[in-house]
């Protein structure tokens, strides 16, 4: 029910006959592949969830994810926390997303896969390493793609959940369209939830200084909640365009900060907030000005704002006590920041099919990003009204050569170019009370190119290779900060990696039986490699620089299905990153002084995760055409070092601790589908779980939710 695939339901026998002066019975077993499969069968490392499947759960896009084979999230808290997706182990700006091949990189907090619920999507890809060319991006590890759909024309999906810490869920896709093409569609979604949920700190009176050690105590400035809402109007299938779609996004969000990096940070009163406003226009016409001539246009521009409030003169402590000091002043630093990420994306793509055997497609995306900020509480605005912006042009060209009916290959080409400015605030050691503000610029320009090709050995088996030489630019929040939990660093360097893909998927129906085998290496060497460390004081997190490191990575997956009554997989993913800068970086490069850490493992990133999932299904148990089904999916990742692995005592060393996570999940769908009740227990052992040091994640929580739908289409 809850599992990512079902193998089984795309296989069907016809039976054909012939007579002479016998009948004889012939047997032709003819496949047909789903859209998700069709997408699995691409030349490149990529997985396609059904998030239909899934629509009777409580899940957000982020939670599919964390079951896909090869992926890892990790998140600081519970419903709305901050998250990182790895995919064969990179991660964070690494990895791009999309909605409707649109990049998401300017939708704000209020829009992200974390609180997008998956009766949103259709479909959700996950590029593995190598990025087609027509997700346009600077992706240098991965994409996820979040397909919505226009199959349905007229319809009605409406759910309602409620689950543990005060937990609400609601979600509203429809749309109508009339006969002669125009169209309504809207999509809207809210989350909230208290976050209270148990942890165990080393907690400490601010009052005595009395310390307590491994306390159980709840989260008590944790609340999330958000609303969005994407309305559209158009027409479709015209002569002149398949769709014309005219757009506004509408959202806001509000979130408590419970913690800084770690758990003995506490905040009682510091919150952020924000909003997006966000017009959109889409434009589709397949055979634009002659035959198998496709073109594709979204642009869209958010002018939302965010919001980072600490104006509460107070230290709190996780035994419920506080102590309000007199005078202006905040818990972390006196401060409401107000900054309007003023951005917006233009992207084009058109394909064309020269004949059956090639074809070709340009992709051009631009955005812009210029942050405007002010602190409403500080005396001198200067330090928060310096630019914050930058430009960047991404330009791909692939083309698409079907060899033969069995073999096929693309070869791509990306230029990419991103500009940048603002003013670093400076003091010098003979006068530190000097403030000195310096304007400074960039301009980076990089080429990339690479091969994808697969080759059909059997119709059961696949073969897979890829190839990129790829470069990831640096992010705003790389260069600027984000203004609660990372600090800029201007001196960050574009991160460049080679990257290698080779895999296989493996099906065999027999019968009512199903078999399905998949598995991938992956290779990268990546140069000026960007990863977050601790900042001085270990509040904040801050972007740096390794000169080389390496990644040998193994994923697989098995998956067995019995006809409709059963199915069950079993996925594991192993990723050794490596630092393969063997001399030190902080000095010159003539002193050639040995790195303590090279050949090291990196820490603080999970190296081995995986996934298992069973599900039973039973039909006409109560009502004709009711389904019942069972669910059970369980998460494994193995302990790691939240520091290099040489620095430190063995028996003191800090570790963020092995992850057993086991779920249960219950539903029961009414006419065809139109009523649905769906029960869910995840962590029903109530195991300790944490993706970060100190950070740990919710305890055993119920769900329930309700679901109508209906299509007229």
């Amino acid at each position: 029910m809850l599992s990512l695939h079902g193998q089984s339901e795309n296989h069907s026998k016809k039976n054909a006959s012939s007579s002479s002066d016998t009948l004889k019975l012939k047997t032709a077993t003819i496949i047909s592949k789903s859209i998700t499969q069709k997408v699995n069968q691409q030349a490149f490392n990529v997985t396609a969830v059904d998030a239909k499947k899934l629509h009777n759960s409580s899940l957000d896009i982020s939670s599919v994810l964390d079951r896909v084979s090869g992926a890892r999230l990790r998140q600081t808290g519970g419903v709305g926390s901050g998250f990182d997706l790895s995919i064969n182990g990179f991660s964070g700006k690494r990895i791009r997303f999309f909605l409707d091949g649109v990049p998401m990189d300017n939708f704000g907090s209020s829009f992200q896969i974390n609180n997008i619920p998956v009766n949103f999507a259709e479909r959700i890809e996950i590029y593995k390493g190598v990025v087609p060319v027509w997700l346009g991006s600077d992706a240098l590890g991965g994409a996820v793609n979040i397909v919505t759909g226009s199959r349905l024309k007229n319809y009605l999906d409406f759910s309602y959940s409620y689950g543990s810490f005060n937990t609400h869920r609601t979600n509203l896709n429809t749309a109508f369209t009339t006969k002669k093409g125009f169209t309504v569609q809207l999509n809207a979604f809210q989350n909230y939830s208290d976050n209270n949920f148990k942890v165990t700190v080393d907690a400490a009176d601010v009052h005595t200084g009395k310390y307590y050690p491994n306390t159980v105590v709840k989260r008590f400035h944790d609340q999330y909640h958000n609303e969005t809402a994407i309305l559209k109007i158009g027409l479709l299938d015209k002569k002149w365009a398949d769709q014309l779609l005219f757009g506004i996004t509408l959202g806001q969000y509000y979130k408590e900060i419970q913690t800084g990096a770690q758990l003995r940070t506490v905040f009682g009163a510091w919150h952020t907030k924000g909003d997006i406003l966000m017009p959109s226009l889409k434009y589709l016409k397949k055979d634009f000005l002659a035959k198998d001539l496709d073109v594709i246009i979204n642009a869209n521009y958010n002018l939302g704002k965010e919001q980072s409030i600490d104006t509460v003169h107070a230290r709190y402590g996780w035994l419920g006590d506080s102590i309000q000091y007199k005078g202006k002043g905040g818990e972390l630093w006196y401060a409401h920041n107000v900054f309007k990420n003023n951005a917006a994306n233009a992207s084009a793509t058109v394909s064309y099919k020269i004949n059956d055997k090639h074809s070709l497609a340009l992709n051009n995306v631009y955005s812009h990003f210029n942050r405007k900020t002010e602190n409403l509480v500080a005396f001198d605005q200067k330090p928060y009204n310096i630019p914050q912006r930058t430009d960047k042009n991404i330009a791909g060209l692939s083309y698409q050569y079907l060899i033969s009916e069995k073999w096929n290959a693309t070869v791509f080409a990306k230029n990419l170019n991103q500009k940048a400015n603002t003013t670093l605030i400076e003091t010098t050691i003979l006068n530190p009370l000097d403030t000195i503000y310096r304007n400074v610029s960039s301009n980076i320009n990089k080429m990339g190119y690479g091969l994808a090709t697969s080759y059909q050995i059997k119709p059961e088996l696949q073969i897979k290779f890829s190839y990129e030489k790829t470069n990831r630019l640096p992010e705003s929040e790389d260069l600027f900060g984000d203004f609660v939990n990372k600090e800029g660093n201007w001196n960050i360097k574009p991160e460049t990696s080679d990257n290698f893909n080779v895999g296989f998927n493996y099906t065999l129906p027999i019968n009512n039986h199903n078999f399905y085998v998949s598995g991938a290496a992956v290779y990268y060497y990546a140069k000026d490699f960007i990863y977050y460390t601790f900042n001085n004081v270990e509040n904040k997190l801050v972007a740096g620089n390794l000169m080389d490191v390496s990644n040998t990575g193994l994923e697989a997956e098995a998956r067995y299905s019995y006809g409709q009554f059963f199915t069950m997989g079993l996925n594991a993913s192993y990723q050794d990153i490596r630092d393969k800068q063997r001399y030190r970086a902080d000095l010159p490069a003539s002193f050639q002084i040995k790195s303590e850490t090279y050949g090291e493992r990196i820490p603080n990133i999970p190296y081995l995760f995986g996934n298992a999932d069973a599900s039973l299904f039973f039909k006409n148990v109560l009502k004709t055409n009711d389904k019942f089904s069972i669910g059970y999916n369980l998460l494994y990742v193995h302990d790691f070092y939240l520091y290099w692995e040489s620095q430190g005592d063995a028996k003191t060393k800090y570790m963020v601790p092995e992850q057993l996570s086991h779920d249960l999940n219950l539903l029961y769908t009414l006419k065809n589908g139109r009523f649905n009740i769906g029960l869910e227990c995840r962590n029903f052992t109530d195991n300790k779980l944490y993706d970060n040091f100190s950070l740990q994640k919710p305890g055993r929580a119920f769900f329930l939710k309700l679901r109508y739908f209906i299509n007229k289409s």
